[in-house]
């Protein structure tokens, strides 16, 4: 789909002012410095967190939207990681990757989402003060 529109052109008589022209924008057309629609930019979006790279051309390909894979992912990264809400139970545990390679992993208990992938065996000290609080009230698992 092909949208053609006619906006107008707006002059700045400020010889002070940087800008010397504007476009009017049309709400929920269009957005400032954007090549899509909010509603495409959506639709990008959502196809990126489902599918991915390849997976969410292909779709948007057959939505008759076509867009690279490398595009695809490129919008993906521009979006906004979610608020985390503070974790309710933390989960800790360390592990061996190879030989002498060691990484500290913290878990929100409810979800089950990592939080953070620390190198090494040993924890933040505040994290051992995390630790003596009872399992019931604050936090679950072993201190390294």
């Amino acid at each position: 789909m092909r949208i053609e529109l006619s906006v107008r052109r707006l002059y700045c008589e400020n010889s002070a002012c940087v800008k010397v022209t504007f476009a009017e924008q049309a709400d929920g057309l269009t957005v400032r410095y954007q090549r899509r629609t909010p509603l495409l930019q959506n639709l990008v979006e959502t196809a990126g967190v489902l599918l991915a790279g390849r997976g969410g051309a292909r779709l948007l390909g057959l939505l008759n939207a076509p867009l690279s894979r490398t595009s695809v992912v490129f919008q993906l990264m521009r979006m906004p990681l979610p608020t985390m809400a503070t974790p309710r139970v933390l989960g800790v545990d360390d592990f061996a990757l190879y030989a002498e390679v060691y990484g500290t992993l913290l878990v929100d208990g409810d979800t089950r989402l990592s939080i953070t992938l620390w190198e090494g065996r040993d924890a933040p000290p505040w994290l051992h003060g995390c630790m003596s609080i009872p399992a019931s009230r604050s936090c679950a698992g072993t201190a390294p």
